[in-house]
């Protein structure tokens, strides 16, 4: 199968490397031929970061960045001359959509959730031209700024429609086993410290 992927890779002239994912770091030796597999630690797919321990931090704070930088590249939403509803408008379709790229395979931890809100708060306080040196309450920003549904409640609700479609069988049965089947066999004692938050505990908790 692995031979397979490599000559498939090979026609289109991409690279065929190796990842372990996990809490502890450990050494691959895989061969194809005569010829050993790079391991990495990390790696960009169709956009997104994938780490070694699988975390939507990394890509998270990758995606402000690039979406912060499209929000300077507009500079036309902080003329004073567009209406409010305009500029919320633009915003949300220009600026605030890009976060919906990938936003269904993401494990959405406190810390996760903390940089979002903080990126759409640093949004609005540019629109409205409020600089953080003015001490306004996040929730007085979004009165002003007349906000309906927040970014981080809009992401939620993409994943929480995408498990559900998962869920019911309407992706195949590829991905419904993959979230919900068990794996036979002795299972392995639990490393030390809290659990890791996986995928499904955001589903359960939302």
């Amino acid at each position: 199968m692995l031979g397979g992927i490599v000559d498939k890779c090979k026609e289109y002239g991409m690279e065929t490397k190796t990842m372990y994912i996990g809490r502890d770091t450990k050494g691959l030796t895989i061969a194809v031929g005569n010829a050993v597999l790079k391991q990495v630690s990390k790696y960009s797919y169709l956009g997104h970061m994938i780490t070694e321990s699988v975390a939507a931090l990394k890509e998270v704070q990758i995606l402000i960045e690039k979406t912060r930088q499209k929000f300077l590249e507009n500079n036309e939403l902080l003329r004073r001359d567009i209406g409010l509803n305009t500029k919320n408008r633009t915003l949300a379709c220009f600026v605030l959509s890009v976060f919906n790229y990938g936003c269904k395979a993401w494990t959405y931890s406190k810390t996760v959730q903390k940089k979002i809100q903080t990126f759409e708060m640093w949004c609005y306080r540019k629109l409205l031209k409020v600089p953080c040196t003015v001490k306004k309450t996040n929730k007085e920003i979004i009165q002003m700024a007349d906000v309906g549904e927040r970014l981080l409640q809009q992401l939620m609700k993409r994943k929480l429609g995408y498990a559900g479609h998962i869920m019911r069988g309407s992706s195949g049965p590829l991905l419904h086993i993959s979230l919900e089947g068990k794996i036979e066999g002795k299972r392995l004692k639990r490393g030390q410290g809290r659990p890791r938050r996986n995928w499904m505990d955001d589903v359960k908790e939302w």
